[in-house]
């Protein structure tokens, strides 16, 4: 799903997806299967908006 993700965003170019074996990249490949629908991509994007947008307090150390 978050690599589903990240290929439904204009503005990401090239994810980095680092298999270790065969079988993970066969696994990964999957993703591009997955279609996200506006409403889920926006949902997802509210739950974690990335780079630019306020930080969770967690990550403000």
């Amino acid at each position: 799903m978050a690599l589903a993700r990240v290929l439904a965003n204009p503005v990401l170019t090239a994810p980095i997806i680092g298999p270790r074996t065969v079988e993970q990249l066969r696994d990964t490949i999957k993703a591009v299967e997955i279609s996200l629908d506006e409403e889920i991509f926006c949902m997802l994007n509210n739950i974690f908006p990335g780079p630019g947008g306020k930080t969770p307090e967690a990550y403000a150390w």
